[in-house]
């Protein structure tokens, strides 16, 4: 087995498709930063499309590192210039403030499949600093980070991405693109963060972690666990929410206000 099937990396074979990803990417004004370049599949078609920008890699395997660096930053590349830099490590330690300090950036991606979920909670926490994204994703996690409220899709993650960016699905792409060949289905999304943010970030998407704690327990017996039951039923009763009602049938939009409302009955505003 290779490094890179170590990794979980499928690399994009289809030119076309690469072509098709880089041209949602509307132009950014500020830097961009390519998840995974892998092979550069998107990073040949990014400097084609965005000349002049500053194109930052990022690649955790060592090997495709080194072949990045020769194509597109080495002493012999045609690409040089301080245009392109590469970011040897994992896309999870990196903190955009630092990497691009005053600036927002454009963001993209073929995201590896075994790490989606902490990759999109990485995208939350960066947010501020996200103009704009375009990201592959394997499609059934992009059912669930989509979902409406009512099924089981709908969690926790969903409800903060959903609220906290503005997101279309494209168009899917076949495993026949990959090499190796996935058993699944890609999806390419486009994502935007809001222009208002959610207030305490990191406190709010606790606090709606907590609400399906328990997807088999009701909203109010998740609550519960935090709260005193006279508060719990005091928002209830103020929010017209029925004692048996699930998280995951709550719409993103609704879990602000209660969020704001429990804060304000169990005296924890400032």
């Amino acid at each position: 087995m290779t490094k890179s099937a170590k990794l979980g990396q499928n690399f994009l074979r289809a030119g076309q498709v690469a072509r098709r990803i880089v041209d949602l990417l509307e132009a950014p004004a500020g830097p961009i930063l390519e998840i995974g370049a892998g092979e550069g599949m998107l990073s040949g078609p990014l400097l084609e499309k965005f000349p002049g920008r500053r194109l930052v890699l990022v690649e955790v395997d060592p090997r495709l590192v080194t072949e990045l660096e020769r194509r597109f930053a080495g002493p012999n590349s045609p690409r040089r210039g301080g245009r392109v830099e590469i970011l040897a490590g994992d896309i999870l330690q990196v903190d955009m403030e630092k990497l691009f300090p005053g600036e927002r950036a454009a963001v993209i991606g073929n995201l590896p499949y075994h790490i989606s979920k902490p990759l999109v909670d990485w995208l939350i926490a960066q947010r501020a600093k996200i103009g704009r994204a375009v990201l592959m994703l394997q499609k059934d996690f992009v059912d669930k980070i989509l979902a409406p409220a009512g099924g089981k899709n709908h969690h926790a993650q969903s409800v903060v991405f959903q609220l906290l960016f503005q997101s279309r699905r494209c168009f899917d792409v076949p495993a026949g693109a990959f090499t190796p060949k996935p058993k699944i289905v890609s999806t390419v999304i486009a994502a935007r963060p809001v222009e208002s943010p959610l207030p305490d970030g990191a406190e709010f998407y606790d606090f709606v972690k907590l609400c399906f704690a328990g997807r088999r327990k009701t909203l109010a017996n998740n609550l519960a666990q935090r709260y005193p039951d006279a508060v719990v039923a005091d928002l209830f009763a103020a929010f017209g929410l029925k004692r048996d009602i699930r998280a995951e049938q709550l719409p993103a939009d609704r879990f602000p206000p209660l969020y704001a409302a429990l804060k304000k009955y169990s005296g924890e505003e400032g």
